[in-house]
């Protein structure tokens, strides 16, 4: 692949730039990109629809094949493995229910197609971690000056990732944050509330936040399909349903790990009244409890809780960023540039023999 073979002559290499490409897996669609010396700057992309993974893995590295790049980020649907030192699935969806893509290798086909060696730098990461990455970096670049950002995506699922301390959030397996359960309206008894990862439906005084505020959720009380979801007018009351459930969501990852910066996207927030409406049930269910500038009143969360720079393209871009990152860690010659940010403290830390890096040892660190 040309990927690989980047770079061949001294001169010529000193002034080309770093070209990023990055892979979008998404549930309906893959979004394939290069991005030239930075990860914004899309010089050329692509994009196929989820058909099987032998036929779309096919048709990107086919893609990929004839364009030059340095460095590939993946940012996928899942769940997914992310264990690259420690599981022989790494680079898989593994339990997801979408049919036909249980289990599935993804960057094995990807790699062994393009030609790409062990050495060559290659990211994977959920499709809502890399756009967290990615609206991190962009905010930092704009000096703002936190370390943690969170990404709530609302469209066909709910999908969560987090940057924590500068670096996409894992541990177990990675956040699955859009199956948490919430107070269920009072009265709002047409869904069930059950999703994939949460158990809990009609009559229950809890539900599932993806189960109840997706775009299949909401135009089943509205009695539509999904796309006619924007001829809902916007006083409707089923967006105050939606902003119910998306404000209690909200509430809950302030409490729980506290992001300087939530980025609210998907196909439902394209519906912009929302925004206001989650940042005002957010105050409402949070009730003054966290003292701080930015949730002081409506005006100062419209810096807390914002829409994405990038809207739809915030996974492709995210995938970039993934790939940018990779590229730059190599270069330095590091584990990740996260790490550093932990400093002494990090270095200091007695671990025991079984545990390499842990989120239960990122506590120690966080406190």
């Amino acid at each position: 692949a040309l990927g690989s073979r980047s770079g061949i002559k001294g001169v010529q290499t000193m002034v080309q730039q770093v070209r990023y490409a990055g892979v979008e897996a998404g549930g309906t669609t893959w979004v394939i990109a290069v991005a030239d010396g930075c990860p914004t700057n899309i010089v050329d992309r692509a994009e196929f629809p989820t058909s099987t993974p032998e036929k779309v893995l096919g048709q990107v590295v086919e893609w990929l094949s004839s364009r030059r790049f340095d460095c590939l980020g993946i940012a996928s649907f899942g769940p997914i493995d992310l264990h690259r030192a420690t599981s022989d699935k790494w680079g898989y969806i593994t339990t997801t229910p979408k049919a036909g893509w249980r289990n599935t290798d993804i960057l094995g086909p990807l790699k062994a197609g393009l030609g790409l060696s062990e050495q060559f730098p290659v990211a994977f990461d959920t499709d809502v971690n890399a756009p967290a990455f990615a609206e991190y970096m962009a905010a930092r670049d704009d000096g703002f000056e936190f370390s943690s950002c969170a990404y709530i995506t609302v469209g066909t699922g709910v999908g969560i990732g987090l940057v924590i301390n500068g670096a996409p959030l894992r541990g177990m397996l990675h956040g699955e944050g859009g199956h948490v359960c919430v107070p269920r309206l009072a009265g709002d008894d047409k869904v069930s509330g059950i999703s994939s990862g949460s158990g809990v439906g009609t009559g229950s005084a809890w539900a599932g936040v993806e189960a109840m505020c997706n775009s299949s959720a909401l135009a089943q009380r509205a009695g539509c399909s999904a796309e006619e979801l924007a001829r809902i007018p916007d006083d409707d009351p089923l967006w105050d349903t939606a902003a119910h459930y998306l404000g209690a969501l909200c509430a809950n990852m302030i409490l729980l790990v506290s992001p300087e910066r939530i980025v609210l996207s998907g196909g439902v927030l394209k519906r912009s009244i929302l925004f206001d409406k989650v940042r005002s049930k957010t105050l409402e269910y949070l009730n003054g409890y966290i003292d701080v500038p930015r949730l002081k009143n409506l005006e100062a969360c419209r810096e807390l809780i914002v829409p994405s720079r990038w809207k739809n393209d915030a996974g492709i871009i995210g995938a970039l960023f993934l790939a940018k990152r990779v590229h730059d860690d190599r270069r330095e010659g590091n584990m990740g540039r996260q790490f550093r940010k932990f400093g002494s403290a990090w270095a200091a830390m007695p671990r025991r023999k079984e545990v390499s890096f842990s989120s239960t040892t990122m506590v120690a660190i966080f406190a």
